[in-house]
């Protein structure tokens, strides 16, 4: 007879959750101290994960919770959403590592240093070294990435559709993720409102294009501050978006007709 060390479920907030050691590795580095990472919370990130993964492979979803009759297909659910939280889960523990972030001193300075012909790549590093002072280490490496990308393009105003440019094929999914997770509209005001200082807005179609856009100059630029009492959930919110659609991305239904 085979004794297990933790029991297969733990309870958080009365929901039940997978225990630590049932995590990715890096959640349970994350877990005991050992992973180099700047998160100002580690625990309440881990529980966040322990829920996650819980609630995918177990099939815990509205889904089967308001629909009996497709309790048939739970275990084919949990098979399929179980992996996938997995990767996901895999893949933020990584970006949350303090090695993963843009060093955006070294950026200001490559850019500053290229002349006047490149102040708009200035501002959008400008945009991303504001939004890291806003949010730091509280949200993953891919968010900031995928808010400079632009500098990194053609012309700042180049449109590309993150899921069939080849160029793009490395980004795609952690970038879409970070950016159908602005439906937490809270995040998503900062995020515009410290644009909008600079002159441009961020745009995301649902057809899977990612362009920074300038803004009209008559509208000018406003202040937008998260409601310190709210801010924790908020956060806690993009973050639990980010992860399920990063989990949920090869499965939406996507044609080129919208691009």
């Amino acid at each position: 007879m085979v004794f297990l060390e933790a029991p297969s479920t733990t309870v958080i907030t009365g929901e039940n959750a997978v225990p630590v050691s049932q995590l990715p590795l890096v959640w349970q580095e994350i877990a005991q101290g050992k992973a180099k990472v700047g998160l100002p919370e580690p625990h309440s990130y881990v529980e966040m994960a322990q829920l996650f993964q819980y609630k995918l492979e177990m099939g815990e979803v509205d889904l089967f919770n308001e629909r009996p009759e497709l309790a048939h297909l739970k275990l084919s659910f949990s098979e399929l959403f179980g992996q996938l939280a997995k990767e996901t889960l895999e893949f933020y523990g990584q970006d949350f590592k303090i090695e993963k972030y843009p060093n955006f001193k070294e950026i200001l300075y490559e850019f500053k240093s290229k002349g006047a012909e490149y102040t708009n790549e200035l501002k959008v590093a400008c945009i991303g070294m504001e939004l890291f002072a806003e949010f730091g280490y509280s949200l993953p490496a891919s968010f900031y990435q995928v808010h400079l990308a632009p500098i990194y393009r053609d012309h700042i105003f180049e449109e590309r559709a993150l899921r069939f440019d080849p160029r793009e094929q490395g980004n795609k999914r952690p970038w879409d993720a970070v950016l159908h997770a602005g439906k937490v509209f809270a995040i998503q005001m900062k995020v515009q409102s410290i644009a909008s200082k600079y002159g441009f807005t961020y745009q995301h179609g649902c057809g899977c294009e990612n362009h920074l856009s300038s803004i009209d100059q008559s509208q000018g630029a406003f202040a937008y501050e998260l409601n310190p009492e709210k801010r924790e959930r908020w956060i806690r919110s993009f973050i639990w978006t980010a992860w399920y659609e990063y989990a949920f991305f090869a499965i939406i239904p996507n044609t080129r007709y919208l691009v």
